[in-house]
């Protein structure tokens, strides 16, 4: 008697994947909606602050007190409001070409009304004297438009040597001015300098200006 054997293969075991706790899939969740909205936020306020930029007029070169403004001297920067600044708008340019200035404006400030005026300089009791300044007369590359500065007078060298005063027993004469403009000279070592001085001191400062018996001194 026989008897039939039967084999059989063994069923696979099947691995049933473990689910993600709660805790963390709730997690991922809130951080992907905080994403969301922060990078909401961010756009809305770039597109907010480039919306609100409008073109200004600003200094494009040094403006000396009471300097007529040019064209040249104006360019035009595209900048953001901003609370407490009054700037004149680019489309007002032709409100301020042919004003002066109130006070020395550097490059890159943006114009303000308050900054120009419609009275010419010099000012009331003043003269301009333009002087042409040696090496040695002028401090290199100190003066700057709007600096206070005192005019010394110096002895007159086509004096002979028994007819010049005495420097260290008698004071200098000197004026006291403000400088308006300021450039090198066409010769080596040679500055241009305007001064404003009173009306009082103007003769003579251009007078003693012309022989070459002006020192230019930086006030304080």
């Amino acid at each position: 008697m026989s008897i039939a054997t039967t084999t059989r293969t063994p069923a696979a075991t099947v691995t049933v994947p473990r689910s993600a706790p709660r805790r963390r899939s709730v997690m991922q969740g809130a951080l992907a909606v905080l994403l969301i909205v922060i990078g909401a936020l961010t756009a809305g306020y770039v597109a907010q602050r480039i919306g609100t930029t409008h073109n200004y007029l600003a200094v494009a070169r040094p403006i000396g007190a009471g300097q007529e403004i040019t064209s040249n001297d104006l360019i035009i920067v595209r900048v953001n409001n901003a609370l407490g600044l009054r700037p004149v708008p680019a489309d007002r340019a032709d409100e301020v070409v042919g004003k002066h200035a109130v006070m020395p404006l550097v490059p890159g400030a943006l114009l303000t009304m308050d900054q120009v005026t419609d009275n010419p300089i010099p000012r009331p009791g003043y003269q301009i004297v333009g002087l042409k300044l040696k090496e040695g007369l002028v401090p290199q590359g100190r003066l700057t438009i709007g600096a206070a500065v005192v005019l010394v007078v110096v002895p007159d060298k086509t004096l002979p040597a028994l007819e010049t005063p005495a420097v260290d027993l008698t004071p200098p004469r000197t004026f006291a001015g403000t400088v308006v403009d300021v450039e090198p000279g066409n010769t080596d070592g040679d500055t241009l300098v305007n001064v404003e001085v009173t009306t009082a001191d103007a003769p003579a400062a251009a007078a003693l200006a012309a022989d070459d018996r002006i020192a230019v001194l930086l006030a304080s």
